[in-house]
């Protein structure tokens, strides 16, 4: 049952990305306002305060503080990334390197230690990512948008580590919800530019009837595959779980081909000959690396 509800988790997770690379790239042009509006939205979390909220103490403020403003900035530059570059390319190479980043972190803050099993993983997924950001495509372009996607892993893997730490000081729930705000505070700090108060509060309505509902539901898939990563995590190992993140790929790739197929001018990707040999490999070489770290 876990390993039916952690599939299902990173089929959502897959929709979700599909629909975050259509917005940047067709509807919604700045990536401040996808990231700001997502940070609001994760309030929704306020809900559980109920159940067990409190002060936590200036120091484990600190650590909710910088992992939830972090998380902000990695999907800001995560949104950044897609808004020049395919998505079956930056997604998978965030995923790829972030957890690089995690345990790099985790190394000196939380005291893990790597086995050589985890090490050879390691090695599989820099190549990996590396052999996913190799293209034809525009050089600027390209660069630009791994450099943007290179950040975002870095974001994540602070991010995540602090969050580990958070939960180990303080109960689920406290932590779940300061970190909630605390990431609305990091969308808060996006204002601090006028075009993006201006995107955000001055929307075109256009946008707003195009991008709204396809918005809502590429966050509810989102929101979904949470929960369910979540409670798949508390039934089974959260190594496993997190190893099997290498299903999402292989669902975003199979979304791509068949939008590229059904209607090519939704996401622009390039999938023919070489570059589709290419892309299944380098997916193949993260799912295994990831999947080695178990």
């Amino acid at each position: 049952m876990w390993l039916l509800i952690t599939a299902v988790a990173y089929f959502l997770n897959a929709i979700a990305a599909v629909v975050d690379k259509f917005l940047i790239s067709k509807k919604i042009s700045n990536p401040a306002v996808y990231a700001f509006y997502i940070s609001v939205l994760g309030l929704l979390g306020l809900i559980l305060i109920p159940w067990g909220f409190g002060w936590i103490g200036w120091y484990n403020f600190g650590i909710v503080f910088v992992a939830g403003v972090t998380f902000t900035c990695a999907l800001l530059h995560l949104f950044k990334g897609l808004a020049v570059n395919e998505s079956s390319r930056i997604t998978p190479f965030i995923g790829g390197l972030s957890p690089i980043f995690v345990f790099l972190f985790s190394f000196f803050l939380l005291g893990e230690r790597l086995a050589g099993r985890q090490l050879f993983a390691f090695v599989l997924i820099i190549i990996g990512t590396i052999f996913i950001s190799l293209g034809r495509d525009g050089k600027k372009n390209l660069a630009r948008g791994f450099w943007y996607a290179g950040i975002s892993a870095l974001m994540f893997g602070i991010s995540y580590t602090l969050t580990k730490l958070a939960y180990n000081n303080i109960s689920f729930t406290n932590a779940f919800v300061w970190l909630r705000i605390t990431t609305f505070i990091g969308g808060l700090f996006l204002l601090y530019k006028a075009a993006n108060r201006r995107d955000v509060f001055h929307p075109s309505e256009k946008t707003v009837q195009k991008a709204g509902p396809l918005f809502l539901f590429g966050q509810a898939a989102g929101a979904v595959s949470f929960l369910l990563i979540n409670y798949a995590i508390s039934l089974s190992s959260v190594t496993i779980v997190n190893a099997l993140q290498g299903l999402q790929y292989v669902f975003l790739l199979i979304m791509v081909l068949i939008l590229a197929r059904w209607r090519p001018r939704i996401l622009e990707e390039k999938l023919r000959g070489m570059i589709l040999v290419q892309k299944i490999s380098a997916i193949v070489l993260i799912g295994a690396g990831l999947y080695l770290l178990v």
